[in-house]
């Protein structure tokens, strides 16, 4: 089965970050290609997406090297092969510093076209610079979509040509479209990125083997914009969120009800809505905080893939409610699949990234002079050493470049799940009534939600008090300890295929399951 997920705007860049996460859980398809669309290209959520999907694909393919380093195929730890384009995100207008007039030719137009843009456009919406993006105007975004073209050497399209064509040979082809409703990337995006897919599939004669998903998101969060320096100015306005859905709802139904372009829909909201504390109209700054829904969305895309899924000809649009009361707990998060069971996963990928961060991350830094003092313990013996020594130069290789590299690289992302976990955590219920109870952060990091450049701040050390916490890391759940941890890599067996580095990742990966 071939899987393509393509997230437009900043809400499909924040639930890719969400996907992303999951796969490395082991959630996730054998295989997906990844794709955004914002023309918000330096978008601060698209940036960061980006940055996440490097890292991935970077850790994936040194960790899944039959040669050096191989986690073995088998192994749940970084279990989809996620590729993507050179640069995975498409912008609609490749233009530096497009405006509406310049997109459509406007001064050349006859006057009674010039007429009817005006009508439709005003002023302000004709002249501004869409370099940011669409700043919540789908008006705009439509046009934009409408007129660039879509065509097999486009390197994004290109993608899905080669798709559709995979489906007339026979392979099965799923393809998962994320955007909001009440933006405006992503509401202009959605219907109209959805019907040049469908086109294609009609121009190339694809009936079988070819479907289409989607995720909408309707509106789950806000915030307050600053009344200063603002005339004059378009940007999304949160009191406009409602009215926009609404009428774009009205539309995808009529769409939907006369021409079936998805085989599946998923929709989310919430409520109360999520308070952002920091307004950015776009570009760098915007920096939006990873939020519970988001996953919902990550997580019906992976159903959406489960092979599990037998989709039928029919439209199906789901929808999902959590529990009654006002806590957020890990019952409310759906499983992929009836093999897949969600907070095992995830609450897995938690325990590894604490225990690598803290533990056996700065175990493994450093020299053979710093490293040997482990040379002694079993975990070490029988994954490490054994691994890593080199029979030519009678030695021990873990302190060497490459090697450190690995473990480094693995720390820093370590960082990014324990940062992604608990800044959802937080921010998705700051200042409402709502209560996040999935894990226990407090002990470990600190959380300021106006500081948009780094709200979650993990401690670089723990004392022994610290990490004795750690049996209380993931809530609702049976209490695991890091000697567990220790005693369970001591024992785990090491699979047949597995090489190098990848023994000891993999087996702290499922030394970590409850």
């Amino acid at each position: 089965m071939k899987n393509f997920i393509i997230g437009i705007g900043g809400t499909g860049a924040k639930c890719l970050e969400h996907l992303l996460h999951s796969c490395a859980a082991g959630l996730g398809p054998k295989n997906l290609w990844a794709g955004m669309v914002d023309q918000d290209e330096a978008n601060g959520n698209v940036s960061r997406t980006k940055i996440l999907l490097s890292k991935y694909m970077n850790l994936r393919s040194t960790l899944r090297d039959e040669g050096k380093h191989d986690l073995a195929e088998d192994s749940d730890l970084f279990k989809t092969n996620i590729i993507t384009n050179n640069d995975s995100v498409w912008l609609p207008i490749k233009d530096a510093d497009p405006t509406l007039k310049q997109l459509i030719n406007y001064n050349y137009l006859k006057d009674e076209v010039k007429g009817l843009i005006d009508c439709l456009y005003d002023p302000e919406e004709k002249d501004q610079n869409l370099s940011e993006g669409f700043r919540a105007r789908p008006n705009i975004g439509a046009a934009a979509m409408l007129a660039t073209t879509a065509n097999e050497d486009d390197p994004f399209w290109s993608q899905i040509y080669k798709a559709i064509d995979a489906a007339r040979g026979g392979e099965e082809v799923r393809v998962f479209i994320i955007s909001s409703i009440f933006g405006g990337t992503g509401a202009s995006g959605f219907p109209n990125i959805a019907r040049r897919i469908k086109q294609i599939q009609k121009e190339k004669n694809v009936t079988s083997n070819f479907h289409l998903g989607g995720a909408l998101m309707l509106p789950y969060f806000n915030y307050q914009v600053p009344e200063e320096n603002m005339e004059g100015e378009l940007f999304a306005r949160p009191e406009e969120f409602l009215d926009q859905t609404k009428g774009a709802l009205q539309y995808y139904s009529k769409l939907f009800e006369y021409d079936k372009i998805f085989d599946q829909v998923y929709v989310t909201g919430w409520d109360p809505l999520s308070k952002l504390a920091n307004f950015k109209m776009g570009g760098n700054l915007q920096n939006n905080p990873p939020l519970f829904p988001e996953l919902y969305a990550a997580l019906g895309a992976l159903k959406f893939f489960s092979e599990d899924n037998k989709i039928n000809d029919t439209q199906e649009i789901f929808h999902i409610g959590k529990n009654e009361t006002s806590d957020i707990l890990w019952s409310d998060i759906p499983n992929v699949s009836a093999n897949l069971n969600s907070k095992e996963s995830l609450s897995k990928l938690i325990r590894f990234a604490f225990s690598y961060n803290w533990m056996y991350g700065p175990a493994l830094t450093g020299s053979w002079s710093k490293i040997k003092k482990y040379q002694n313990e079993n975990w070490f013996k029988r994954l490490i050493y054994k691994n890593t020594y080199n029979d030519d130069s009678k030695a021990c290789e873990i302190g060497h470049e490459h090697n450190q590299e690995i473990i480094s690289s693995m720390q820093e992302y370590c960082q990014d799940v324990l940062i992604w976990i608990t800044d959802m955590q937080y921010s998705t219920v700051v200042n409402t009534d709502q209560k996040m109870d999935l894990i226990a952060a407090e002990f470990f990091s600190e959380f300021s939600a106006k500081n948009t450049s780094k709200r979650v701040n993990i401690k670089e050390k723990l004392n022994s008090s610290e990490k004795n916490q750690f049996n209380t890391l993931i809530n609702d759940s049976k209490n695991l300890k890091l000697l567990n941890i220790m005693s369970n890599i001591c024992y785990k067996k090491v699979n047949r295929d597995q090489k190098g580095l990848g023994v000891f990742m993999d087996i702290l990966f499922r030394s970590c399951e409850q």
